[in-house]
C-alpha cells in the first residue's frame, strides 16, 4: 500500500482504540474467506458478519494472492462495508465496524469544565506564591 493510500483513507480509530481491539480479536478464528473469486465475493458476507459481531478476522487464502495483494483486499473490503482495518498480520485481516454506529467514535470528548472553587483555590495559590517571594 502506497502512502497516498494510507493517508487517502480516513482514520476513525486512534493507535490505543486499535491496540485495544487487536487484544479483543487475538483469541477470535477467522469466520470470512477470500479465495481465488476474489474479495468481490465475500463482501456481502464481511458486512453481515460485521452487522452480527462487530469484529472480525478475514483469512485471505493462497491462491486470492495471485490476484490481489493482501491490502488491496483489506482496504477494498473496509470500504465496501465502512469498516476499519484494525490490522493486517500475515494472512489475516483484522476489520471492525461498530454495531452502534461511527458517531461515538468521531465525536471529540468534552473539555473538562473547572469548577468555580477549583479556579478560586488556583487564585489563592497564585497569590500565596507572589506573597511568599515578596
Amino acid at each position: 500500500m502506497t502512502e497516498e493510500q494510507k493517508t487517502e483513507q480516513k482514520r476513525r480509530l486512534t493507535g490505543k482504540m486499535k491496540r485495544m481491539l487487536r487484544a479483543k480479536a487475538h483469541h477470535l478464528e477467522p469466520v470470512v474467506w477470500v479465495g481465488k473469486e476474489g474479495s468481490e465475493k465475500v463482501i456481502k458476507e464481511v458486512d453481515r458478519q460485521l452487522k452480527a459481531r462487530g469484529l472480525i478476522k478475514v483469512k485471505v487464502r493462497k491462491t486470492a494472492l495471485l490476484y490481489e495483494d493482501k491490502y488491496e483486499i483489506a482496504d477494498k473490503l473496509s470500504k465496501a462495508c465502512d469498516a476499519e482495518v484494525v490490522s493486517v498480520v500475515g494472512h489475516v485481516i483484522t476489520l471492525f465496524r461498530p454495531r452502534e454506529g461511527w458517531k461515538k467514535y468521531l465525536s471529540k470528548k468534552p473539555k473538562k469544565k473547572v469548577r468555580k472553587d477549583e479556579k478560586i483555590i488556583e487564585l489563592f495559590e497564585k497569590f500565596k506564591k507572589k506573597a511568599i517571594k515578596e
